[in-house]
């Protein structure tokens, strides 16, 4: 009888290679030999899931978006709406190990799509799907009587672009977890105001 193969966690055991890889070498460092090496598979096994370069990088930085929506998904709710929201928005902060990894990978990332539209493109899906989750968030607050400091999209842009900012300073240890939620705290009050 075939031997059944868990193709999922084959994928899954892929991504973890792929971003082992990305965080110690950084994207130059991703080749399908490398991740070969990296996985334990063998070039052909790694081809049958991923045929090219850019597929790794692209699954990639897919799996980035996938990990951050599935740890958001677990956040339980509690009794405020701005205590959820302020959860939210740790949770998608390197402050913990899980979180720290995919944040790692996502910079990797940020710092090449600069130069290269294809990642860009892929690395948007990440930027949309976060902004789309807080443009959400702050129009259900909105009408639960809160009130904007501005329309829900500008809202959220301007707390996607503290997540970014405090994201990057975490990373590079120029502030501490507790800095960033003080921070956070600060531009959740400039931005809304209870009912």
């Amino acid at each position: 009888m075939p031997k059944q193969v868990d193709h999922d966690q084959r994928r899954a055991e892929l991504a973890q290679a792929v971003w082992r890889l990305i965080r110690r070498s950084g994207l130059e460092g991703v080749t399908i030999r490398a991740l070969a090496e990296e996985s334990g598979w063998s070039s052909g096994a790694v081809r049958h899931y991923l045929p090219s370069r850019a597929a790794v990088l692209a699954f990639a930085a897919e799996q980035v978006s996938a990990q951050a929506e599935a740890q958001l998904r677990q956040l339980p709710l509690h009794s405020t709406p701005r205590q959820n929201l302020l959860n939210f928005l740790e949770a998608t902060l390197p402050l913990s190990a899980e979180s720290r990894e995919w944040l790692e990978v996502w910079l990797a990332f940020v710092g090449a799509s600069v130069g290269d539209p294809q990642l860009a493109g892929v690395q948007g899906l990440t930027y949309r799907d976060l902004n789309a989750a807080l443009g959400e968030i702050l129009t259900q607050l909105q009408a639960h009587g809160w009130t904007l400091a501005g329309p829900p999209q500008e809202a959220a842009l301007d707390l996607q672009a503290a997540l970014d900012g405090l994201s990057v300073h975490l990373l590079l240890g120029v502030i501490t977890p507790e800095q960033a939620r003080a921070a956070l705290e600060r531009t959740i009050d400039r931005l809304l105001t209870a009912p």
